[in-house]
């Protein structure tokens, strides 16, 4: 029996990419999500990423790689890129863990204290260590109460300082203070040039806008370093 090229087409959309996705979300719709095993939700999940390919074989791969879902979930970006993931597919897979810790800390905004720097150490020191390719802002109002705790991607000095300027200014912060971790070996004593220029970049324009950067601190290996000094010189 011969199909007509019509019909050719249509068994085509079906048994490809869309029609498989299509499935998957009309099995979420029927039997919810819980329906799905472990690399079905990566699978869903990277359909945001990768719009025109089948991301079964992605997804089997990252489980393969990091050896559970939950694993894969809460990869640094670092992690995920070395597992062969895209950028847009590295994007998608903060969102989930991103949106599980707000969820956990959903009534954080005004609650906690962070009056001096001993507290904003104490608090660190109960934060997982994040990637070190970014740098965590924590934006304080006058009170000094923590209005975000957010991680903002490196990049060049000026890129970083706009991006970091234009959140606090979204959250009407009026003081920052930023958190680069170095992983496991401790940051050194003399901070080097890249991490004093965009340190001193950032104090020099917040307070053009009226802000205050508290301190830029390195951290890792139980090691701390401000380069306030840097900042104001």
């Amino acid at each position: 029996m011969r199909l007509k090229a019509g019909e050719i087409v249509k068994k085509a959309v079906a048994t490809g990419p869309g029609g498989h996705r299509a499935r998957m979300r009309q099995r979420i719709r029927m039997a919810g999500a819980q329906s799905l095993a472990d690399y079905e939700l990566l699978e869903v999940l990277l359909f945001a990423a990768v719009p025109r390919r089948d991301t079964k074989p992605q997804a089997k791969a990252l489980l393969a790689h990091f050896g559970s879902l939950e694993a894969v979930l809460e990869a640094t970006p670092a992690g995920l890129r070395a597992a062969g993931l895209g950028p847009r597919g590295v994007a998608v897979m903060a969102c989930p863990a991103l949106a599980a810790r707000r969820l956990a800390h959903a009534d954080l905004r005004g609650r906690v204290l962070l009056p001096d720097m001993p507290t904003v150490l104490d608090y660190c020191d109960r934060l997982p260590i994040h990637d070190s390719s970014g740098v965590r802002m924590l934006h304080l109002d006058a009170a000094a109460h923590l209005l975000a705790d957010e991680i903002v991607p490196m990049d060049t000095p000026a890129a970083l300082c706009r991006a970091i300027l234009a959140r606090a200014l979204d959250l009407h912060a009026v003081s920052l203070i930023a958190v680069r971790d170095t992983g496991a070996s401790p940051p050194p004593a003399q901070a080097d040039t890249a991490d004093r220029r965009w340190a001193r970049m950032l104090y020099i324009h917040a307070r053009l806008m009226g802000l205050m950067v508290q301190d830029c601190l390195l951290r890792g290996a139980g090691t701390t370093v401000s380069l306030r000094a840097f900042m104001q010189d």
